[in-house]
C-alpha cells in the first residue's frame, strides 16, 4: 500500500537540502526518448526497480513486483489508470477533458482489501487562461467497515507557467465530521520551481495534460521523506515552498491555530540528451529513513 507523507501543521519546518547538477549537456529535442527503468537504491538496502511500458509513447502499465499501474488512453489523453498491490489495495483514476484536451474533471476511487472503501476524490476544474481553480470534494472511510468517516472541502487554484506547469498553488479547505461540524479549516500555499532540463516522463503521451492533477502533485502530500520510493514523481519539480495556516477544532470547544514553513530541493545528475539520470531528494529530518542515502537512478530507451 502507498504510505503518503503528511506535513505538520502546528510550527514544523522540514528542510532538503540539494542543488541542480550544472553539468546540464547538449539539449536535444528527441521526443521518442522514454524512460523504461527507475532504480531507488539505499545504502544497506535491495534496489527497488519500477520498470515502464509502452504503445508508441503511450504509457501501458508501470509495475515493479509490488504494484502495477495500468494506463489506459483515448486518442492521446490519458483516460484512466488503475493501480493495484500486493496488499489488495486498489485505486482508480478517471480523468476528463474539455474539446481542447484539457483536464476539466477527476475522480479517484480507493479500495483497501479489494472491496472496502478507502477514499474517495471528486474535482472539477475550470480554465481561464493561465489560472486553473479546481473545487474538490473528499470522503474517507473507515478501513474496518468502509463507513464514512469525514468529508473534506476544499476551492485550489492554480497558476501556470507558459509549459502549463503548475508554479503555484493556493488551498482553501474545511474538514467535517459526520453531524457537519467543522473539525479543521485554513489555507495551503506551495510555490513550484523547475530545473533547466528535461522531466523523465515528458515525452510520455498525455502526461502534460495531468500537471495539475492531483496523480501528478497530490492533495496533501508532498514527498514522501520516509519512504521516497512509495510516491512516483511526474513532474521535475527542483523547489516546492508550502506555508500552511490552520485552525483546529475540538469537540471540547478549544481549538488550535497552526502555522508553518516545509521546503523540499531535489538534486539532478542529467545526460548528453539532457534527460535526468539520478534524481536525489536530500533531508535534514532526523528519523527519516533515507537520510541523505537514497537515490534514483533513471534508464531510457536510447
Amino acid at each position: 500500500m502507498r504510505k503518503f507523507f503528511f506535513t505538520a501543521l502546528v510550527g514544523a519546518m522540514m528542510i532538503s537540502c540539494s542543488r541542480d547538477n550544472d553539468d546540464n549537456g547538449s539539449v536535444t529535442n528527441d521526443t521518442s526518448i522514454l524512460p523504461t527503468k527507475i532504480t531507488y537504491s539505499e545504502t544497506g538496502k535491495a534496489d527497488k526497480v519500477t520498470t515502464f511500458s509502452y504503445n508508441g509513447n503511450k504509457l501501458m502499465k508501470v509495475t515493479n513486483g509490488f504494484y502495477d499501474e495500468i494506463f489506459t488512453y483515448t486518442g492521446d489523453l490519458i483516460t484512466s489508470m488503475n493501480y493495484t498491490d500486493d496488499y489488495s489495495f486498489i485505486s482508480n483514476f478517471v480523468f476528463n477533458y474539455d474539446s481542447n484536451g484539457n483536464l476539466i474533471s477527476e475522480k479517484s476511487v480507493s479500495y483497501y482489501k479489494r472491496n472496502i472503501i478507502f477514499s474517495e476524490y471528486d474535482i472539477t476544474y475550470t480554465i481561464n487562461g493561465s489560472t486553473v481553480t479546481a473545487q474538490s470534494v473528499t470522503k474517507k472511510y473507515s478501513q474496518l467497515d468502509g463507513v464514512l468517516s469525514s468529508i473534506s472541502t476544499s476551492t485550489i487554484t492554480y497558476t501556470l507557467d507558459e509549459k502549463k506547469r503548475p508554479i503555484k498553488r493556493v488551498e482553501v479547505y474545511e474538514d467535517k465530521d459526520l453531524i457537519r461540524n467543522t473539525t479543521s479549516k485554513g489555507t495551503k500555499t506551495f510555490t513550484y520551481q523547475y530545473p533547466n532540463h528535461h522531466g523523465f516522463s515528458e515525452n510520455i503521451k498525455g502526461m502534460d495534460k495531468l500537471s495539475y492533477s492531483s496523480f501528478a502533485i497530490g492533495f496533501e502530500r508532498v514527498f514522501d521523506l520516509y519512504n521516497p520510493y512509495s510516491y512516483m514523481i511526474y513532474l521535475p519539480f527542483s523547489y516546492i515552498k508550502e506555508d500552511i495556516n490552520s485552525t483546529t477544532y475540538h469537540s471540547d470547544g478549544f481549538s488550535y491555530r497552526g502555522f508553518g514553513t516545509d521546503e523540499f530541493k531535489t538534486e539532478y545528475v542529467v545526460n548528453a540528451h539532457n534527460y535526468p539520470t539520478r534524481i536525489e531528494y536530500k533531508s535534514t529530518i532526523e528519523e527519516s529513513e533515507n537520510r541523505d542515502n537514497g537515490y534514483f537512478t533513471v534508464e531510457y530507451n536510447k
